[in-house]
């Protein structure tokens, strides 16, 4: 074992000795050289020139930005730096000018895309006319119609643009829309925000419609904007006309891009890591993703400068650098190179890394794996982005140790705040790029940073002023970290993670445990026996969570140096199962003065612990047919996308039911919601009727 393995080690087992919160995956030396050279200053700057870029994927600016990005790379000193142009369904589309005017004795502009580029909705098309302006309410159902003339007009509407199109100008012959529609749950919390508005390309699906009748344009305004043409209209004593001027394209050739460059690593070329955030995006779009895209391109610049001055060795893994078209451009990559999900090892997104984040309580998210797909990613994420948290975060006790004030491991941009750092691991969540990496067909281990909540995101707020060059400099040391952890691991650092990851997966057996048991301890008395019976499936699967945990480390550890301690974590995992579940029910028996029995299992229950759904296809059928799975509507999409993962072809359906309620369970109804028997079957089966899956039945 190397002195740096043995130090890690140690670091693990025995208590630190250092004043500041640590990381056994981030030594010393490798936190300082990425602090002094990662840039929050620098990732700020990248992120001004982006939002000069309307990113609407993928029109003109979309490839401007591209080309922006890989220039930017290549100038870094990133190796094999180049745009990669793939098949898209969609319809690109560029807006090159848009106005429009309300007239009358003093005409007044309502919305212009040269100022504000979201004034002018996607999808858009090339439009001159004057017309009547007509007010319909929300504008998103037939009620709103009744005894309102719209053929022939323009209409004045709350809802999404989109939904007004199709009851307004698809049904009802109206011109186009201006829509006051807001990007928040309620307008009155941003009055003054134009939101990114689009209306589809063309019909679909629309009763009485046929289908491919094009659509026609709409106008995005702010809502104190909308009220204030709503009052216009109602007191004007004769009707008021609006004037619209557009200009736009959809190019015929319907493509999408994606930048990739390289850190190549010394040994090891099928274990990438990869880091991935999305270009497009509309105009301003600062925070998402212009600053996912901006620290990726800073990350790049330092570790690449760092490596070639000696500073930090060349990794033994490549590291991989992906800027895409959100959720697109990676299914179409593994649809084109099926081979390459075997090739990597992980995937690290960033999306909205750079909020000022006392603007709105923003705190930065981090994603927990879901527990289809358990893996070291977890524990080594968490503990590096909690040593980034408790080394900016001032706490009260801290004054009387003589420490650094008020952070104890400073890191703030010279343009930044000195605000702290409000960061936590969350359950999994899905809404950006490293949710393509996670579907059982791809099976790529992927987290990402996330800030939430948001309320400037897809509008004409989400711009400069909202970036914080401090945040965007600990968040890129964040996944600058992890990635440089997993890219340099060596053989014989691994029973370290194996150790660690023991201890760490011991605790989550232990905070499972607990939620079982209030799960128990809430439960009204006639349902106490079925909530006992949830409890100990709880107990059961989180148990088998961190035995496949430990088990993802055997493609880290081709020489077995950590299998006698993850036979020992095992062995212990085996002991805390039966001594969790005698405690709950001692916990039960108190509870009723009844030995637990199992309730029976009903005819839909009995039928679905009888049959198997076993996946049918390659990673380009899949992709494709599971966009045909239809889902019920009280099943959160999340666990949605758990049963498609656990059905396995060796899970019973029953068996995928018990381990997805159990996930659901251990985050919260609050967090998942419920999930049924019933939900989980008529996922299947939609699957099944979709292609995805075969049936076996087991006598």
């Amino acid at each position: 074992m190397t002195k740096t393995s043995t130090g890690l080690l140690l670091a693990v087992l025995l208590p630190t000795t250092s004043l500041a919160q640590t990381s056994p995956f981030l030594p010393e030396e490798h936190r300082r050289a990425l602090v002094n050279e990662i840039s929050g200053d620098r990732a700020f700057e990248q992120v001004r020139w982006l939002t000069h870029y309307h990113r609407t994927g993928p029109g003109r600016d979309f490839w401007a930005a591209a080309e922006h990005i890989r220039a930017t790379a290549a100038a870094s000193g990133l190796e094999d730096v180049h745009l990669i142009r793939q098949e898209w369904q969609g319809h690109p589309w560029t807006c090159h000018s848009g106005e429009a005017w309300l007239l009358g004795p003093e005409p007044t502009k309502l919305a212009d895309f040269g100022e504000v580029a979201v004034s002018i909705a996607d999808h858009s098309r090339t439009t001159h006319v004057t017309a009547g302006l007509v007010d319909v309410g929300e504008g998103t159902s037939a009620a709103d119609y009744e005894d309102v003339t719209v053929e022939g007009r323009v209409v004045l509407a709350a809802g999404s643009p989109d939904a007004v199109m199709r009851e307004a100008v698809w049904r009802r012959g109206a011109l186009g829309v201006v829509s006051y529609a807001s990007s928040r749950l309620q307008s009155f919390d941003a009055p003054d925000q134009v939101a990114w508005g689009r209306v589809s390309y063309e019909a679909k699906d629309v009763a009485g419609v046929d289908d491919g009748t094009p659509g026609t344009f709409a106008i995005m305004v702010s809502p104190r904007r909308g009220r204030w043409l709503q009052e216009r209209l109602a007191g004007a004593s004769s009707p008021l006309e609006i004037k619209v001027d557009i200009e736009a394209e959809h190019p015929e050739k319907r493509e999408q891009g994606m930048v990739e460059a390289w850190i190549r690593g010394s040994e090891i070329h099928d274990q990438q890591i990869v880091l991935v955030s999305h270009i497009q995006e509309e105009m301003t779009s600062a925070n998402d993703n212009g600053s996912g895209c901006a620290s990726m391109l800073e990350i790049g610049r330092a570790l690449g400068r760092l490596i070639r001055e000696g500073t930090l060795p060349r990794p033994r893994r490549d590291i991989r650098f992906w800027w895409v078209n959100e959720l697109s451009s990676e299914p179409q990559y593994f649809r084109d190179h099926p081979e390459t999900p075997d090739q990597m090892l992980l995937a690290l997104s960033q999306d909205m890394v750079g909020a000022r984040q006392s603007w709105g309580g923003r705190v930065q998210y981090a994603s927990r794996l879901p527990w289809s797909l358990p893996h070291a990613l977890d524990d080594v994420m968490e503990s590096i982005l909690t040593a980034i948290r408790d080394g900016n975060t001032s706490y009260l006790v801290n004054r009387s140790t003589g420490q650094p004030q008020p952070f104890l491991q400073e890191i703030t941009a010279v343009k930044g705040s000195r605000e702290p750092y409000h960061a936590r691991m969350v359950p999994y969540y899905d809404s950006t790029d490293h949710h393509s990496f996670t579907p059982r067909h791809i099976r790529v281990p992927g987290t990402s940073l996330t800030n939430w909540p948001d309320q400037w995101i897809h509008s004409s707020r989400d711009d400069l002023e909202n970036i914080d060059a401090t945040q965007l400099e600990r968040n890129a040391v964040v996944v600058a970290a992890v990635a440089l952890y997993f890219a340099s691991l060596q053989d014989e650092d691994v029973p370290a993670l194996a150790a660690y990851m023991a201890a760490r997966g011991r605790a989550r057996v232990a905070a499972d445990t607990a939620v079982a048991v209030a799960h128990l301890a809430r439960s009204e008395p006639e349902g106490r026996r079925q909530a006992w019976a949830e409890a100990a499936r709880l107990v059961r699967h989180t148990h088998e969570r961190e035995e496949r945990a430990l088990a993802s480390l055997s493609r880290l550890d081709p020489k077995g140096r950590s299998r006698d301690i993850v036979s020992g974590a095992r062995r212990q995992l085996e002991t805390s199962r039966e001594s969790e579940l005698r405690a709950l029910e001692e916990a039960y028996a108190g509870l009723t003065g009844l030995k637990p029995v199992p309730p029976p299992l009903d005819d839909e229950a009995r039928t679905m612990a009888q049959t198997v759904y076993v996946p049918h296809g390659d990673v380009a059928t899949l992709s494709r047919d599971l966009q045909e799975v239809e889902s019920p509507s009280g099943l959160h999409a999340l666990m949605e996308f758990e049963v498609l993962n656990f059905a396995d072809g060796t899970r019973t359906a029953w068996e995928v039911y018990e381990a997805v309620a159990a996930e659901a369970l251990s985050a919260g109804e609050w967090y998942y919601g419920t999930v049924s028997p019933r939900d989980v079957l008529s996922v299947l089966d939609s699957a099944r009727e979709a292609g995805v899956f075969t049936v076996e039945i087991i006598q």
